[in-house]
């Protein structure tokens, strides 16, 4: 009996000294409270935002901020060169005058030299081939009896002629030497003369046939040749008793446009 009495009085002692320990402490109205600091939390920083007008870059895990972007340069397109421009076969007006005179004694007995004049159109200047076309005139005084003081032989006329070329070429500039072979009409005409009594017709038609050779030079779009030609002609009815034929020699120069 005592035993379980004293047994009873420790359970009740334990009993009594945990529920102390479990009451909290008690406060004192005159102390400031205790302020715990909050717990920092670590956060990542927030992505860029992109201007207005600007490509987001993607995101890199690990790394913030756009990522470097290079633009493509360019190609440039290189100019047309004047050489490109031109046509490969070559083509060119020309125009320009010169110096003529017959080759029968009579008539450079009757005539002096005179000028000449023409326009020119040619194809084919950068090949070896080419072809002419060409309207050709001529202008000399001409005294004998029967005629006025004041008298002309004038002719007007047109040719075609092949070419052959040694084109040399370089960069923008071309050196051609040539020779040309063609056939031709050409009318001629007494003027200034109202009472013709001398031997010679008023006028003539004659079929001729050019031959000559000359060098030209350009330099872009510039052209300039120098030439001499000489014609045999037939059907020649000028002379009419004495008889005598119109062919003639002349050198000249021309200048014009290269395509």
């Amino acid at each position: 009996m005592k035993t379980h009495t004293l047994l009873m009085a420790a359970i009740l002692t334990v009993g009594g000294a945990a529920a102390a320990q479990a009451q909290p402490a008690p406060v004192d109205p005159a102390s400031p409270p205790t302020i715990v600091p909050p717990r920092e939390v670590d956060t990542p920083p927030a992505p860029p935002t992109a201007l207005p007008g600007e490509p987001i870059a993607p995101e890199t895990p690990g790394t913030w901020g756009p990522m470097s972007t290079v633009a493509p340069t360019p190609t440039p397109i290189p100019a047309p060169s004047a050489r490109r421009a031109m046509s490969p076969v070559g083509a060119a007006v020309l125009v320009g005058g010169g110096f003529e005179d017959f080759t029968n004694s009579n008539l450079k007995g009757m005539t002096s030299g005179g000028g000449a004049w023409n326009a020119r159109a040619i194809a084919g200047m950068r090949t070896f081939v080419g072809i002419e076309a060409a309207y050709t005139g001529a202008a000399r005084s001409i005294n004998t009896l029967g005629l006025n003081n004041n008298s002309n032989l004038v002719s007007n006329g047109l040719e075609g002629a092949l070419r052959l070329n040694v084109p040399v070429i370089r960069g923008r500039s071309m050196i051609e030497p040539f020779g040309f072979v063609g056939l031709g009409w050409q009318h001629y005409n007494v003027t200034n003369n109202s009472n013709n009594t001398s031997d010679l017709a008023n006028n003539d038609d004659v079929m001729s046939l050019p031959v000559g050779a000359g060098l030209a030079y350009s330099y872009g779009q510039f052209l300039a040749d120098a030439r001499f030609t000489y014609r045999e002609t037939y059907y020649n009815d000028l002379l009419r008793t004495s008889g005598g034929k119109l062919n003639n020699w002349g050198v000249g120069g021309q200048l014009g446009v290269a395509f």
